[in-house]
């Protein structure tokens, strides 16, 4: 039996949050599209992660696992809350928008959207977009009960950034979806590329500026659907205390 983990589709792209932070700035007058926004764009993040899944051809998603990484999560939804809070203005609170202060409602979100009933987790923090890659691997070494959606995304706030001593950084989402090559070949499954395992490594000097949690996995998509590619590809990211990389091998 073959358990080593594949790759069997990917989806990456920008998830456009310039309007959510200009109405962010905008105080009092920009709350009501704050809280359109904090709608809109985890839906889009959802759509993303659904391209992946569609790629990944019929993954049974009552059996798909779903591991989401965040720096911040939806993060923002707390600082404006506080922002309201401070104002006085607490009948202005949006309760939708509650389901976005807890770490896991994007995770939630697409779960729900696609009707994910496998194991579910979130990440934060930096490193993140490695880390999720790494449960999502031991979930399936340990309980191969289906493929894994490993995902990231990024909703950095210009205040968060700040925090952070890093420059704003641009949305992004990332998926990949992972199988045990043994379940990928009895479905069918095309394989891009043979995943080795996430290591932990002294940190990147040259990344430890660069706090996205999607940067390693957006980076793994794009060689996977470059046909210029190199064939092997090491992607890294700086962590708390050390780094973590990761090298994928296409395959065909």
């Amino acid at each position: 039996m073959d358990d080593s983990v594949v790759i069997t589709a990917v989806a990456s792209g920008e998830v456009d949050t310039a309007e959510l932070w200009e109405a962010h700035a905008a105080g009092a007058d920009g709350w009501r599209d704050v809280n359109k926004w904090t709608r809109e764009l985890p839906e889009r993040i959802a759509e993303l992660a659904g391209q992946a899944l569609a790629g990944a051809g019929d993954t049974a998603p009552g059996d798909t696992a779903c591991v989401i990484g965040s720096v911040y999560g939806a993060g923002h939804v707390a600082e404006t809350m506080r922002a309201r809070l401070d104002a006085g203005a607490r009948s202005s609170l949006a309760p939708e928008s509650f389901l976005y202060f807890n770490a896991h409602g994007v995770t939630s979100l697409i779960c729900l959207r696609h009707r994910l009933r496998g194991y579910c987790a979130t990440v934060l923090g930096p490193g993140a977009g490695l880390q999720a890659l790494a449960l999502a691997q031991r979930r399936l070494r340990l309980a191969d009960d289906g493929p894994v959606l490993c995902g990231a995304y990024e909703m950095l706030s210009p205040a968060a950034a700040r925090a952070r001593d890093s420059d704003p950084v641009t949305g992004w989402a990332a998926f990949l979806v992972l199988e045990t090559a043994t379940r990928a070949r009895e479905r069918g499954a095309r394989v891009l590329a043979r995943l080795g395992p996430v290591e932990t490594c002294p940190p990147p000097l040259e990344l430890a500026a660069d706090i996205r949690a999607t940067a390693p996995l957006a980076e793994l998509a794009a060689a996977l659907t470059d046909d210029g590619a190199p064939a092997t590809t090491t992607v890294a990211v700086a962590g708390r205390r050390h780094g973590y990389r990761c090298t994928a091998h296409k395959e065909g």
